[in-house]
């Protein structure tokens, strides 16, 4: 199993850094179809994934805001107005997460996978527009996005950038900026999954819902293959590998959904 998921944490910073997507929409169902093999017990089964997948985010984003840092493009006046939504938000939905069961979890994160599925399908993003610059409504986007990032086990880049690009933030800015943002809901949201774990899972080497293993193994992984996914992303078609990537996240949500 410790093979299996250093692989996944090697292909989820493949795609990462080639697709420019948080390593949550890959590794929640990579992890929860692994832990299934392995007969894991069920009731906090998606639980104990969503959290290990926020956590591994926080290795990863940390070296990818650490890199944008120093490069000077995050983007500080843009992060003082959306990452207290952020936190509340992914408290907020930690909180929520204890009162529903893995299914409901399950069917949740199928559905939204659906919708990833539709967003990388489309030949253009619409280009949206809410300001011509980042101002206070940020604050309650910030609260959708955080509650969301940690019931879904998602970093909230997939959210962010459309978002801050609706802002008129410049391309550059709203990457790194996004990155700065994913450290703050993953690593606000891991904590809370440790704190408010109800019971014991019943799950190997777990420390509140979060696997262990998984959580360094996938982290690290990816963490080491995050500059190649970025150095394929000149090489190949990016819009037959989002295809691809697509195809098989629509497949995934149905899937969930279906309980199969």
């Amino acid at each position: 199993m410790f093979v299996l998921l250093i692989i996944i944490g090697l292909i989820t910073g493949v795609l990462a850094g080639l697709l420019g997507v948080g390593g949550g929409v890959i590794t929640v169902p990579a992890m929860y179809y692994l832990f299934q093999f392995y007969e894991f017990p069920a009731p906090f089964l998606m639980h104990t994934c969503i959290a290990t997948a926020l956590a591994a985010t926080t290795i990863t984003s940390s070296g990818s805001s650490w890199s944008h840092y120093k490069k000077k493009a995050i983007d500080f006046s843009v992060l003082k107005q959306i990452v207290p939504g952020l936190i509340v938000g992914c408290l907020a939905g930690a909180f929520l997460s204890r009162y529903l069961s893995s299914r409901a979890l399950e069917i949740l994160f199928g559905g939204m996978s659906i919708l990833f599925s539709v967003y990388f399908f489309a030949p253009k993003r619409p280009d949206l527009y809410i300001a011509p610059h980042p101002n206070r409504s940020l604050l309650l986007f910030g609260l959708m996005i955080g509650a969301l990032s940690s019931l879904l086990g998602v970093g909230g880049g997939i959210f962010m950038v459309p978002l801050l690009l609706a802002y008129q933030v410049p391309l550059p800015r709203t990457v790194a900026s996004s990155s700065a943002g994913t450290l703050a809901t993953a690593f606000v949201g891991s904590l809370a999954y440790l704190y408010l774990a109800k019971e014991p899972t019943g799950i190997p080497f777990t420390l509140g819902y979060i696997q262990i293993p998984a959580f360094l193994l996938i982290g690290l992984g990816s963490l080491a293959t995050t500059s190649l996914g970025c150095k394929l992303a000149h090489s190949l078609h990016p819009g037959l590998i989002k295809k691809i990537f697509a195809t098989a996240l629509c497949t995934t949500g149905l899937a969930m959904i279906l309980g199969k």
